[in-house]
């Protein structure tokens, strides 16, 4: 059974829409679990230390992903490497310092300070920044609907804080705004560098594997250098489970490769519009699985952000967590050269 796109005359087999599916299910959820972890870590630290640090969980997070991205490519690696030039390198230096790195970090400070629908709407703004800074950086125009899109997300933002502020007299922890804002500066600069590493068309173990497999690197010596050796032996079976299970591989990994999959079912603008609908999952999920409340002002300030982000991504889409999977499909969609 198919069901005509909208968007074009191909037919979509509706199992080609699981992908996309589990792909926004995945990305909804990664707050939601990061959280939980966070707060189950506190709650029961091992041998007087918190087990859950952002150090360990991105370590095996983004090692997983990495060799993920680097065994296709594997045999070719180093020659591909060697070609790039000095310029190269530090452009993908950039971008893994800021996406990969910088970025996370500060998802992760807000998260602990924050909750993960104030988060999840605060890092909506990555959408507009990234806009601005394409256009003061590579002269992009500004997509259509844009100050439409940056008002509505604006206005999302400030109806639950200022509800929270007549309610109670204070606002959220400025300590994880702050971490959050530059957490959005991070993830906006790291999707304008990732049109540039976009344009070379390099392979994904280059592009994705190498980058992400040093972040990893980084990450596990600074937790050496912390924490010691003995922070990656404080296991337990709930870090197991939480951290390599459904942290690692379930949702960094899945998520990866369900949007590999979603891009080779449908176009790069039907998965963007789509993702948008991960701010829902994260919003229903904190709230039922960490009983977070949701009041009307919650809901309205979600609504607009929602309604912002899809103004922003259905006439040309931004994408504020851009992959290199989708890039490798662009030459098979491009017109030949007359």
């Amino acid at each position: 059974m198919t069901v005509p796109i909208p968007m074009g005359r191909t037919l979509w087999p509706i199992p080609g829409q699981l992908p996309l599916l589990l792909y926004v299910l995945l990305r909804g959820l990664d707050a939601t679990v990061l959280k939980g972890l966070q707060d189950h870590g506190l709650a029961n630290p091992v041998q007087g230390e918190n087990p859950i640090s952002f150090c360990n969980v991105f370590f095996l997070a983004q090692l997983t992903v990495a060799l993920a991205s680097l065994l296709p490519g594997r045999r070719t690696l180093i020659a591909d490497l060697a070609r790039l030039g000095p310029a190269d390198r530090r452009l993908l230096a950039l971008h893994g310092g800021l996406g990969l790195f910088l970025g996370p970090v500060a998802y992760y400070f807000a998260l602990e300070s924050l909750s993960v629908i104030s988060q999840t709407l605060l890092f909506a703004l990555v959408l507009p920044v990234s806009a601005l800074l394409a256009r003061w950086l590579l002269g992009e125009a500004l997509p259509p609907g844009f100050w439409l899109s940056l008002a509505l997300i604006g206005a999302g933002l400030l109806l639950p804080q200022a509800a929270m502020a007549m309610a109670s007299g204070r606002m959220d922890d400025a300590t994880g705004i702050a971490w959050a804002l530059v957490g959005v500066l991070a993830f906006a600069g790291s999707a304008v560098s990732g049109r540039s590493v976009a344009r070379h068309r390099w392979p994904a173990a280059v592009a994705v594997g190498a980058p992400t497999l040093l972040s990893a690197l980084v990450f596990g010596a600074i937790a050496l250098v912390l924490f010691g050796p003995h922070h990656f032996l404080l296991l337990r079976l709930w870090w197991v489970v939480g951290v390599i299970g459904l942290y690692a591989i379930t949702l960094s990994l899945g998520r990866e490769l369900a949007l590999r999959q979603a891009y080779r079912r449908c176009s790069v603008a039907v998965v963007s519009l789509w993702g948008s609908l991960a701010l829902v999952v994260a919003v229903l999920s904190a709230a039922l699985l960490l009983g977070e409340p949701l009041g009307g002002p919650v809901l309205g300030g979600a609504a607009l952000v929602l309604a912002g982000v899809g103004v922003s991504r259905w006439p040309r889409p931004i994408r504020s967590d851009p992959s290199p999977v989708s890039e490798e499909r662009q030459p098979r969609r491009m017109p030949p050269r007359s």
